[in-house]
């Protein structure tokens, strides 16, 4: 199944409710997936699966936790869609979104991550971090996939999504707005924990398994390593941008005590 979430300020639209559901299924090439609360009986939500199971849309059992997680508080009925590659916002959505930051913003950037877990697990400790938009590129990496939003959960509602066509003109945009662009790499220039993180900052991390790509890594202003201990230098891209996004919140914190 796939979903669609209502996102304040954002593009992302996750289906909530028979009506909703039931409309898109008119159309099922746009539902990937259909999550439906396991322990409710309801003789219209039996009809709505069995519609969705006939025309090739995959069922997931959910709890009501998890639904009312991805529902952002919106009525859901004991069901959600998702959508197979829900929209985010487009480069001129990130110029004017840009124009209106003031302050210290932290924006994470996915530079071509493959697996969607990845991406839901980047997307929801971003959350938890306080990151307030993300950034990826259009047609490179898994992008917002059913199964990275249902990893993410609840945290997409806490954050603007730009999928941006070009990508050398969302970096200029971005230095434009003031933001630093720093990359991470094993091989990077300097420590993550040696680096002054406490300005308007742009974080990106790599793919899984070629890290930064040139294109990418032309436009950082710094590229910082986490250091490990012995051999173990490679870490998952998502607990890199935890590691990564955790050590600016620090470094916050400590310059405001």
């Amino acid at each position: 199944m796939k979903e669609k979430k209502s996102v304040p300020g954002n593009q992302i639209n996750v289906l909530c409710g028979f009506h909703s559901v039931e409309a898109a299924l008119g159309d099922p090439r746009s539902l990937g997936e259909l999550l439906h609360d396991a322990s409710r009986r309801d003789p219209r939500l039996s009809r709505l699966l069995g519609l969705a199971r006939s025309k090739g849309v995959t069922l997931h059992r959910a709890t009501r936790a998890e639904l009312d997680n991805l529902s952002g508080g919106i009525r859901h009925q004991g069901l959600i869609g998702l959508l197979s590659r829900t929209p985010a916002g487009k480069l001129p959505a990130l110029k004017l979104w840009l124009e209106s930051q003031s302050g210290c913003p932290l924006v994470l950037i996915l530079d071509g991550i493959q697996d969607p877990r990845n991406v839901g697990a980047c997307l929801r400790t971003a959350a938890a971090a306080g990151v307030e938009a993300v950034i990826f590129p259009q047609r490179v990496g898994a992008g917002l996939t059913p199964a990275a939003l249902r990893v993410a959960s609840g945290g997409l509602h806490q954050l603007r999504i730009f999928e941006v066509s070009s990508w050398s003109r969302a970096f200029e945009y971005l230095k434009s707005a003031g933001l630093w662009v720093v990359g991470t790499a094993e091989d990077g220039d300097q420590d993550l924990y040696d680096f002054d993180l406490v300005r308007p900052l742009a974080l990106v991390v790599g793919s899984e398994a070629s890290g930064l790509r040139p294109v990418t890594r032309k436009f950082c202003d710094a590229v910082l390593r986490i250091p490990s201990a012995h051999a173990l230098s490679s870490l998952n891209v998502a607990v890199a941008a935890g590691v990564a996004l955790f050590e600016v919140r620090r470094q916050h914190g400590h310059h405001h005590k």
